[in-house]
């Protein structure tokens, strides 16, 4: 299934292809920390599905690309990015630990 082509999902396009292109050309340099964060956490929390074909299967968008948006998943695998101090608070939070014990199990 594709997107949707409306305002939201053309700014994450652009926002996670930009993100992406600094993160792996300028060795993480240019993203911030919580960013980086959340981007490895949702690589490892998407469906693998999505990340072994390059493209999810809910939209159609590039991953690991589109897991530089700000947006949420459609599938559901993952919230939307969080700014700094939600983040913080959300790493503590049963979720997260949860989402992560699922795939180191």
């Amino acid at each position: 299934m594709k997107a949707k082509k409306n305002w939201k999902n053309i700014k994450a396009y652009f926002q996670g292809n930009i993100r992406h292109w600094l993160y792996y050309h300028f060795h993480h340099r240019f993203i911030r920390e919580h960013i980086k964060e959340q981007y490895v956490f949702r690589t490892r929390v998407m469906r693998k599905s999505c990340y072994d074909n390059g493209t999810c299967d809910e939209c159609g968008c590039v991953t690991t690309n589109l897991q530089f948006a700000n947006k949420a998943c459609d599938g559901k695998c993952y919230p939307h990015m969080m700014n700094k101090e939600a983040w913080e608070w959300y790493k503590t939070a049963k979720t997260y630990k949860d989402a992560l014990g699922q795939i180191t199990s």
